[in-house]
């Protein structure tokens, strides 16, 4: 293979291996996990303590605690260069879209993000980033330039993937260098979210059996929706 095409396809690789390993240690931590139930089956006290452990998981996975680790920042700007006399399609590539900061977004979550927030604004499953006239929303509320979206996970690999060819980097950095910036941080720490999380339209659904017994036989019902404190603050 030719070194040039070796160069250009290593990236890519790194991230795809770093995908690969995520699988194998989720399937080992759900081994696990699955042995601990087993295991602490035959005391109550020992199934409360591994309740307990997995709701502190289950709410640290879902994103209402603050996470700490390695990981990137990036720094996401409007351009200082002006052209008024520009047409209009030129000028709006000189400012930062909700497009484009969803494109990061989604480049650190595929490449292993763990945790991801948008000044300070915790990325949970059902966070929206819009555009709203000239104004940016992430979880509904306002946000202003700069940008700075910080996300927990290997720094390198996380970089490598923003930097892929014809990326993210590549765009905003060719309209002009200073409207995207990475740094790679050995310890940074990401808010947990702090908006709404009990559903209004949508309920769990859980699988009973003939005798109503929960064995995952054929019948469903659904399950009223739990309760969950907000977390807003006052």
């Amino acid at each position: 293979m030719p070194a040039a095409s070796f160069e250009a396809l290593a990236p890519q690789y790194l991230v795809v291996q770093k995908r690969a390993a995520d699988g194998e240690r989720t399937i080992a931590e759900l081994r696990k996990k699955l042995s601990g139930y087993e295991n602490s089956l035959p005391t109550q006290k020992g199934q409360v303590k591994v309740l307990t452990e997995d709701l502190v998981s289950t709410k640290f996975l879902a994103g209402l605690m603050d996470a700490t680790g390695p990981g990137v920042l990036v720094t996401l700007n409007d351009s200082k260069k002006r052209f008024p006399d520009a047409p209009l399609a030129v000028q709006m590539t000189e400012i930062v879209h909700d497009t484009d900061i969803l494109q990061v977004v989604n480049e650190l979550r595929a490449a292993g993000a763990e945790a991801v927030s948008v000044n300070d604004q915790r990325l949970v499953a059902t966070s929206p980033i819009r555009c709203a006239g000239p104004t940016i929303y992430v979880n509904g509320t306002p946000q202003t330039p700069p940008y700075l979206v910080r996300a927990i996970g290997d720094p390198t690999v996380l970089e490598t993937a923003l930097k892929l060819p014809q990326g993210i980097y590549d765009t905003l950095h060719n309209l002009d260098s200073g409207m995207i910036k990475i740094q790679k941080q050995s310890k940074q720490i990401i808010p947990a979210y702090n908006g709404p999380t009990t559903p209004r339209y949508s309920h769990p659904v859980t699988q009973t059996g003939a005798d109503g017994a929960g064995t995952g036989a054929n019948t469903h019902t659904v399950a009223q929706a739990p309760v969950v404190a907000t977390g807003a603050k006052d």
